[in-house]
């Protein structure tokens, strides 16, 4: 029998999705509703986003004030931090492998399981719009005008855009420029930290479980009927929070020896067998990536306790990368037009200084992912 695997599924699929979206485009004039759509790309220009962020900006001008100053602060702390850290992050990955941080591309099936898409989506689509409407925001607050706001879709990746009128934007302070060219990583860091203190708020910070992802194909879970989103809380009677407590059971487990699984879903007998790597050493078949399980205080109950806890904390750790990345001094990031604001008047080399910076981190990031891989 033949069968695909997922990622290629999902890839023949988006790509049917594309083919549909083009030909609708040509039958129908998409235009009128605000929408451009050329091969694996969407633009949506929102009327009802760019009225939104005109009445954002006229209420709390106090406020949206304290914010932009605080934000550039927060821009030139998150661009140095950016450099400091990719750069010690060259050197642990150089040094030892272990020791340094993974840093990859997102590709939906290569370094992104499927399972976490959709999670994925949610995250990018929220951040970008809070992103984006803090650029917005601030620009209006600085006598800015916006000519058009909306969203994007490339391919799997979507995105936002705010413009504004650049003729003005030439004409402001350096102040100014700072404030908005730095107001939306803020807004994303500031809205990473309140989601940080939502998750601490509504979930028990210690572990009751593993939340099974995968389990081996033609394993002892996946025979016992154990799936995705099942919370392992103990094996024989013995509870087991965490991987710690799941490993030292399992090496008193011998091959071939029955266990009882109690899960979210009841209990389930399985029987054990030997390890590729070690035919004296037991699995169950659950593969990683798992997941602890944190209860929340909703009593939401297990599915939508993970759920929940999925969707805040990519969130979260969305939130952060892109402010941070975004700060980064390369081209067309929001970063470069920040050192070019800072510098500007600040030496006759700024230029050089500028493109030094440009070259480096472009340097940093492909370096930290080769070595990543």
């Amino acid at each position: 029998m033949f069968s695909l695997r997922g990622e290629y599924v999902f890839a023949i699929f988006l790509l049917i999705f594309w083919l549909l979206i083009y030909l609708l485009s040509k039958i129908i004039n998409v235009k009128k509703y605000g929408l451009n759509i050329l091969p694996f790309f969407i633009r949506y220009n929102s009327e009802g986003f760019k009225r939104a962020l005109y009445k954002c900006s006229s209420k709390w001008r106090t406020f949206w004030k304290i914010f932009s100053y605080i934000s550039v602060i927060l821009g030139f702390s998150f661009m140095i931090f950016a450099l400091v850290f990719l750069t010690g992050n060259l050197v642990n990955l150089f040094l030892s492998r272990e020791e340094g941080v993974p840093v990859s591309i997102v590709v939906p099936g290569l370094t992104l399981s499927l399972y976490w898409l959709p999670y994925f989506l949610i995250s990018v689509v929220l951040v970008v719009f809070i992103h984006e409407a803090a650029h917005g925001i601030i620009s209006l607050a600085e006598g800015i005008s916006i000519k058009s706001a909306g969203m994007l879709l490339l391919a799997v990746f979507p995105g936002g855009f705010v413009e504004i009128e650049e003729e003005k934007m030439d004409a402001l302070k350096t102040g100014s420029k700072l404030k908005i060219f730095s107001a939306g990583a803020s807004a994303n860091v500031l809205s990473g930290l309140l989601i940080f203190l939502t998750i601490f708020t509504l979930f028990i910070q210690a572990p009751s479980g593993i939340v099974v992802m995968e389990v081996v194909e033609g394993g002892p879970l996946d025979l016992a009927g154990v799936k995705r989103w099942d919370v392992i809380y103990a094996l024989n009677g013995t509870l087991v929070h965490e991987y710690r407590e799941l490993a030292d059971f399992m090496s008193r487990v011998k091959p071939g020896e029955k266990l009882v699984v109690a899960t979210s879903r009841g209990n389930f007998t399985i029987l054990t067998i030997p390890s590729p790597e070690d035919k004296n050493k037991a699995i169950m078949g659950i593969m990683l990536p798992s997941l602890l399980y944190y209860p929340s205080r909703l009593n939401l109950g297990f599915f939508w306790d993970i759920q929940t806890y999925l969707i805040l904390n990519w969130l979260f750790i969305i939130s952060i990368n892109v402010a941070i990345f975004n700060m980064l001094p390369i081209p067309s990031l929001d970063g470069d037009k920040f050192l070019q604001c800072l510098l500007q008047g600040f030496s006759e080399r700024s230029a050089l200084i500028k493109k030094f910076f440009n070259v480096f981190s472009v340097f940093l990031i492909t370096i930290n992912i080769a070595l990543s891989l």
